[in-house]
């Protein structure tokens, strides 16, 4: 049997891909949290439960009465934790964050801009 040497992008990825791993900070709705704007953000949150495909994340500025501009995606993750994915604030200012499934919400998160 003739052994073949793995590409090295091949081998750089495989290292690369199972020596770092993810880090992100985890939500707390009892904490009002600061951030930039212009950034996009990740955060891991408590599904409490639901699965995170059947969440719906939406966001409301006070100051302007206006919604998010973008349209963050919910990850499912191990041990009942979601990856809020694209997170984005486009104005100073004091924002709140809801998951909600239906019209109950599950958890929702203040953040000053």
């Amino acid at each position: 049997m003739k052994l073949t040497r793995l590409p090295f992008f091949i081998l750089l990825y495989a290292i690369s891909f199972n020596t770092f791993a993810e880090s992100f900070t985890e939500l707390n709705e009892n904490i009002k949290l600061d951030a930039k704007t212009n950034t996009f953000y990740s955060f891991i949150v408590d599904s409490k439960g639901y699965q995170c495909k059947k969440l719906k994340v939406s966001g409301f500025m006070f100051g302007h009465a206006h919604g998010l501009p973008t349209e963050p995606l919910l990850i499912t993750k191990p041990n009942n934790k979601c990856l809020l994915d694209g997170l984005y604030f486009n104005m100073r200012g004091q924002w709140k964050v809801k998951l909600s499934i239906g019209d109950d919400v599950v958890s929702d998160y203040s953040f000053s801009i």
